[in-house]
């Protein structure tokens, strides 16, 4: 039987393993796409701009806001220039797999969008009443279209730029700088978009103080300046649920090429609600895969049904040559880059974006077929075989059911369907054989307690079979369920542990249904394949694998149109 685990262990069991092992760059895979619909505008002006009021004592006065100038802040000994683009990357990074695109200027934007969250980024301070910045309000469940905040970036100067401080002497970095300035604009934006001060941790996270929506009496200079804060997991669920991710389903797939000879290029057949073809905003391109930079082609015929719904299809094309190939911890691998040589297991992936966050239900990717081209771009006799799966249906008792389908022409047994309920995304470089939980920048989290549960331990289907599969219920409680108040935000970001928002507006903050993402994992086997054993170099007959690694958003629920998540109205009695 040709398994994925015991296929070419000492070569790709050591390159998937490295995987688990190594730190990721904090790179966000797709900064800002313009079609993301919230807007987060950081405005370093250049001189006194005209900005809304709402200040509440003659320091912190944002009206006019004052200008972003290095000459402002003696300690740091770089430009300006540079400086406000590294404030700007930290904020992109925090902000990276959200449905927002951080946009900076000089002066305020216009009104092109409707949902607009802008911070005017200064040098002034406002050391007298210890504030690093000032928002508009808690605004909870972001239902104020258009908000605005400031930061004082002076005031860290004023507190701990002098000899001695965090960000004096050699401690006086363009990275720590950035990460303080950088932290309270997200931390401020974060307010905008309904997040109150949070120290709650969940099981496995790291400390508190590497979060961006701490009070400002828990953080220490070293704090700010040390390290790029990131939302905790109930913060990024919060901020997943109001203003939507970026993502909607991202897929990795071990194959193997059941080919003697080598395939050049893969092709998947893939069906999408949409005639707008989706976007790829993060593909894989690890050394265990042959090809880099998939593209979309389509759609390539006309509308077709699919287990009653309307789909168009497409192709994703993988034909790039990756020039990590066989490189590194894949060292052993044979094959030329932008070949997938015959018997050989290899790993190919893509995310595919979505910006319609109103939606009750993700744009599902439906796989419906794969094929290898050689050399000369002809369809090659044989291809790997794959279950699809849906983005999940709700039926009319209310249960989330995972569609299975057997698009194959011969049976196929599903083997080891297992899921992860989880508070943020899993990067898609992890999303591997013995892949870490962790995010695209390699930060560590864990799924929600109790929640990995096994699917279908072994199930075969005939060709045009479909499966359906509860994976929750609307009536079960959600991992997040926050109630605002008043009193949540008496507390600020402050040195003097005085409030940084204008105003309260009290809620309730959830997060998604069932959580922030769904992470799926599960074998495709063909029980009668034949394929190319490259050991004993001869075609064989018998069991080939594949595996399916797949990750959903969830989803907002509001049956009843009313505005507001069903969960909060049965808790709530409305």
């Amino acid at each position: 039987m040709k398994q994925i685990p015991s296929l070419r262990r000492s070569a790709l069991a050591l390159a998937l393993l490295s995987l688990s092992g190594s730190a990721l760059a904090a790179t966000c895979p797709a900064y800002n796409p313009s079609n993301k619909a919230n807007k987060l505008y950081l405005v370093f002006p250049t001189a006194n701009i005209a900005y809304p009021s709402f200040g509440f004592t003659p320091g912190s006065v944002t009206n006019p806001a004052a200008p972003f100038s290095a000459a402002d802040l003696p300690s740091y000994t770089g430009t300006t220039a540079a400086l406000r683009a590294a404030v700007k990357h930290v904020v992109e990074l925090d902000y990276c797999e959200f449905n927002v695109q951080v946009l900076d200027t000089t002066t305020l934007p216009p009104t092109t969008f409707a949902r607009r969250n802008t911070v005017a980024v200064t040098t002034k301070s406002d050391i007298a009443d210890g504030l690093f910045g000032l928002a508009q309000a808690v605004d909870t469940g972001d239902a104020t279209a258009v908000d605005f905040s400031y930061v004082w970036g002076k005031t860290y100067q004023d507190w701990t730029g002098g000899p001695g401080g965090a960000l004096n002497g050699a401690n006086s970095t363009l990275d720590r700088w950035a990460n303080s300035i950088g932290g309270t604009a997200a931390h401020e934006a974060g307010h905008n978009y309904g997040l109150a001060h949070n120290t709650t941790l969940n099981p496995g996270e790291d400390t508190f103080k590497h979060h961006v929506m701490p009070a400002g009496g828990s953080l220490t200079a070293e704090d700010r300046a040390g390290y790029r804060r990131h939302f905790s997991d109930t913060e990024f669920s919060i901020l997943a649920a109001n203003v939507g991710l970026s993502l909607q389903t991202m897929w990795n797939w071990d194959l193997v090429n059941p080919n003697a000879n080598p395939a050049h290029s893969l092709e998947m057949r893939v069906l999408h609600p949409s005639s707008t073809a989706p976007s790829i905003d993060w593909a894989y391109a690890g050394c265990n895969s042959p090809w880099i930079n998939p593209t979309v082609i389509g759609p390539i015929g006309p509308a077709e049904t699919f287990q009653g719904g309307t789909y168009y299809p497409y192709t994703v094309k993988w034909s790039t040559p990756n020039p990590a190939w066989g490189t590194g911890s894949c060292t052993g691998l044979p094959g030329a880059p932008g070949q997938a040589p015959g018997g050989i297991l290899f790993h190919i992936g893509a995310s595919f974006m979505g910006v319609n966050f109103n939606l009750s239900t993700p744009n599902p990717i439906v796989i419906k077929d794969i094929t290898l081209r050689d050399s000369s771009s002809t369809a090659m006799a044989l291809n790997p075989r794959l279950h699809a799966f849906d983005a999940g249906t709700l039926d009319t008792i209310g249960n989330l059911n995972l569609g299975v389908f057997n698009v194959a022409q011969v049976p196929l047994r599903l083997q080891n369907l297992q899921v992860r309920e989880l508070p943020r995304v899993l990067a898609l470089d992890q999303m591997v054989a013995n892949g870490r939980m962790a995010d695209f920048a390699g930060q560590k989290f864990s799924p929600w307690a109790k929640t990995e549960r096994t699917l279908v331990q072994e199930r075969s289907s005939r060709p045009g079979e479909a499966i359906s599969l509860p994976v929750a219920n609307v009536s079960q409680p959600r991992h997040v369920y926050q109630v605002i108040t008043a009193d949540d935000c008496k507390q600020g970001d402050s040195l003097l542990s005085g409030r940084d928002v204008g105003d309260c507006k009290p809620g309730t903050a959830i997060d998604l249904f069932p959580s922030t993402t769904m992470y799926f994992t599960a074998n495709s086997v063909d029980d009668n394949a034949t394929y190319w054993d490259p050991t004993r170099r001869e075609y064989v007959r018998g069991p080939l694998v594949s595996r399916t690694y797949y990750q959903v958003t969830g989803r907002r629920l509001d049956r009843n149109k009313n505005g507001v998540d069903d969960y909060i109205d049965e808790r709530q009695g409305k």
